[in-house]
């Protein structure tokens, strides 16, 4: 991550330094305090009275919307009302700042929801469903940050994890930001062809643009058992592939690349009012200047079938996982936190890059060569 730091300084002394209030106005960000209410996990209090979050760990909601309004209609299809969450990962940031652990969570888990407030002042009744349902129903009108709020009222109560913020992007704007780093290499290890993702691959090495990596993280019907749990090894694989191209490529280094990266970056996220600008966003890539690819580690939360043949239930081990997010603790410091043992309901097969379902994985480190092996 120290490249994300000279791009920083490269961009804020460039010539294109005078659009920065521009990109800063891109960003749209919401206070949801006021809507998670008091009764959650307390926080870890800072020393550094100019920077709240200085000295303790970080927990960020990264929710993947699926809107079907307006340029998302044409992938996500129209003529549904409301936003609902496509993908939930929590961004655990070390209280140390050297490591990022991502924790993909299924949006089918069959869990309690609370009662979550809606924009009209009215709450919705506690229920127990898929976890996604918990965004569906705040963002029943429409309204992203209800969603959100409601996602992580749920994740709160379920976990004793107190998260912090959240970054939401929508379909049209992933694409925005796959295509302004000029794709992303991976290793496609079987034929895709899946109408709803909108996506027809062939196996080997490919370059995704960003229509074509939408399609890869949200294929599912035509591939393995078609469930989202066996998915997301898939996601997980190119998200550490994303984050591979940009340091290969020197996005965060060279001053025009950075530009089309942060218009587009900027123009498709919709934050948390403290991480709401530039400025944000900045601050916190400074104090991960030391992370690398290798210091990324994706987990799944551990799971076993519910019995319907739809929904999976938490397994026994997701305390084990929760605890060492809650109590800041590597995860691989951990026996096991996520084992490999956990039901496999079908899918994709386990590998270091692509983790079994209910799986977890190691941290994926970076590669002199930007491609992956196949």
């Amino acid at each position: 991550m120290t490249a994300t730091v000279l791009g920083v300084v490269l961009f804020a002394t460039s010539a294109v330094a005078w659009t920065y209030r521009d990109l800063d106005e891109n960003i749209r960000s919401h206070d949801i305090e006021t809507l998670l209410g008091t009764d959650r996990p307390s926080a870890a209090e800072s020393d550094d009275p100019t920077d709240p979050h200085a000295g303790r760990p970080l927990d960020i909601l990264l929710v993947g919307v699926d809107d079907r309004e307006g340029e998302n209609a044409r992938f996500g299809g129209a003529g549904q009302t409301g936003v609902r969450s496509d993908t939930v990962i929590l961004a655990h940031v070390a209280a140390d700042r050297s490591r990022v652990d991502l924790v993909s969570i299924p949006r089918d888990s069959w869990v309690p929801i609370p009662s979550c407030p809606l924009p009209d002042g009215t709450w919705t009744q506690p229920t127990t469903s898929k976890f996604n349902q918990a965004f569906a129903l705040g963002g029943a009108t429409g309204d992203v940050s209800h969603g959100v709020a409601c996602s992580i009222r749920t994740l709160e109560a379920l976990t004793g994890v107190r998260v912090e913020g959240f970054v939401a992007v929508d379909f049209t704007g992933f694409i925005r930001m796959i295509d302004a780093i000029g794709g992303v290499p991976i290793c496609i290890d079987q034929a895709i062809d899946d109408p709803d993702a909108k996506i027809t691959l062939e196996p080997g090495h490919q370059v995704l643009d960003g229509e074509q990596a939408l399609g890869f993280a949200r294929a599912r019907k035509t591939l393995g058992d078609g469930s989202d749990t066996a998915r997301i090894g898939r996601q997980q694989q190119l998200l550490a592939a994303t984050f591979r191209a940009v340091l290969a490529r020197d996005v965060l280094t060279d001053t025009t690349k950075l530009y089309g990266f942060l218009d587009a970056a900027t123009a498709s996220l919709t934050t948390s009012s403290d991480l709401g600008s530039l400025s944000a966003l900045a601050g916190l890539a400074f104090s991960l200047r030391g992370v690398g690819a290798e210091d990324l580690t994706f987990v799944t939360v551990p799971w076993v079938p519910r019995g319907d043949g739809a929904n999976v239930l938490w397994a026994a081990e997701a305390d084990a996982l929760w605890a060492a997010i809650a109590e800041d603790r590597p995860l691989t410091d951990d026996p096991d936190p996520t084992p490999d043992s956990t039901p496999d309901a079908g899918g994709d097969t386990p590998s270091d890059r692509t983790p079994a379902p209910g799986g977890g994985s190691p941290s994926l480190g970076a590669s002199d060569d930007e491609s992956e092996s196949c």
